[in-house]
């Protein structure tokens, strides 16, 4: 039912949606591996919602998360990418009635923090390696996860490995563009390493 709602009022150019249905099916197939406690529908109705805001001017972000009490703070009005996952968020909940660990997915999908919940982590990195990501690094990660999860028994692990290395690849591009790093992406990045040591 909220996944009917929701691809009822989803409003994306053409190519947002391929990628929006892109993580659908990398994020079940992710919560299939790795978090089976994930209903495929919670997998599909978080990668559906994760970028249901991305395509509105920063003004209707403001304007969403000021209605719905959510602070949004100088960084990341400087990096307006980041406000998306906020205002999502924001509609997840207050919109739609989706359950906290779907709309907390959703609000953390961008940046990443240190010790995401399964679905967290499943959206996260399923925004990463969707099927139609053509990006270099987002092809080499996508091929280092299937190389990790094929060799090792420890098949969390191998997640793991992944996050890691994509929190690496994003603070490079980041610090290339010199651009602004939000603090839980290092924070995640770190969490992670320890977690693959």
């Amino acid at each position: 039912m909220k996944k009917e709602m929701i691809l009822q009022d989803l409003r994306l150019s053409d190519k947002r949606m391929k990628h929006t249905l892109g993580v659908v099916k990398a994020a079940v197939m992710l919560a299939k591996r790795h978090s089976p406690e994930i209903t495929p529908e919670d997998a599909e109705v978080a990668a559906l919602m994760h970028d249901f805001t991305k395509e509105y001017p920063v003004e209707k972000h403001l304007e969403i998360c000021k209605t719905y009490g959510v602070e949004v703070t100088e960084e990341e009005i400087a990096s307006p990418k980041l406000l998306h996952a906020k205002s999502g968020a924001a509609l997840a909940k207050a919109v739609y009635g989706l359950k906290p660990e779907i709309v907390s997915a959703v609000r953390w999908h961008t940046t990443g923090k240190s010790g995401m919940s399964p679905l967290e982590a499943v959206l996260y990195f399923a925004d990463y390696i969707e099927e139609n990501r053509t990006f270099p690094g987002c092809v080499r990660l996508r091929n280092y996860y299937e190389k990790e999860y094929g060799k090792r028994k420890d098949k969390q692990k191998a997640l793991f490995l992944a996050l890691e290395r994509s929190f690496d690849l994003t603070i490079r591009d980041l610090l290339a563009e010199k651009k602004p790093i939000d603090a839980k992406t290092i924070e995640a990045r770190n969490y992670y390493l320890k977690l693959t040591k």
